[in-house]
């Protein structure tokens, strides 16, 4: 099958097995993703941590939504800031599926306690940290990587303070996208590569390498 149609079935995906089988998952992540859900949808009653409407197909919304980065980060000991991770997607999708160095950093402080009570119950070894993104002390990652947070000019702001020359950055994007890229060309330097989302139609990954003010 070729890479768009399988982009399709999975668009169009009815059950769970083409996502465990596209992206491998086994038993014990799929076991940690479930639980992830369970104790999402329960929080999310008395705090706000996403959107009611993504948790009518959360598996879609979040797992798939993130899980997709992983196409692009090939080793598992990379090191990975996940900027503004909110209730921990996609830093928390990526712990799971067995990258040993993600970090995750938000300034809200009822997230960040959502977020610790996941890596106790399921065993998740990650660095979480309370903080504002650009209060963070300037340690440099292999991988950078957000959704949601920011137009892409204020991302790549946050990002340059975390960067090293070899340094990627993989953001989720939605329908905006070209805008923010022309926008972000008039300040900054960079190689950019786009490819459709498999959870969203409308969702591209954005891939950003060789980042430099102007």
């Amino acid at each position: 099958m070729s890479k768009d149609k399988k982009i399709i079935k999975l668009l169009n995906l009815d059950n769970l097995n083409t996502i465990k089988k596209y992206f491998f998952i086994n038993h014990s992540q799929e076991i940690k993703f479930q639980k992830l859900i369970q104790e999402l949808v329960v929080c999310n009653k008395h705090t706000n941590l996403v959107g009611k409407s993504t948790l009518i197909d959360p598996w879609r919304a979040h797992i798939l939504d993130c899980i997709q980065i992983s196409l692009y980060i090939k080793k598992k000991n990379s090191t990975i800031l996940d900027m503004g991770t909110g209730a921990g997607f996609p830093g928390l999708i990526l712990s799971i599926m067995g990258y040993k160095k993600v970090s995750l950093v938000d300034s809200n402080g009822k997230k960040i306690k959502f977020i610790n009570n996941i890596c106790k119950k399921l065993n998740i070894k990650a660095n979480v940290f309370l903080n504002r993104v650009e209060k963070l002390n300037n340690k440099k990652y292999d991988i950078l990587t957000s959704r949601a947070l920011a137009n892409l000019k204020k991302l790549f702001t946050y990002s340059h303070n975390f960067m090293n020359q070899d340094t990627v950055l993989i953001f989720l994007k939605g329908k905006t996208v070209n805008e923010e890229i022309d926008d972000a060309k008039k300040h900054w330097c960079f190689k950019s590569k786009l490819q459709q989302s498999y959870s969203d139609k409308r969702g591209r990954i954005l891939i950003i390498k060789n980042l430099t003010p102007k």
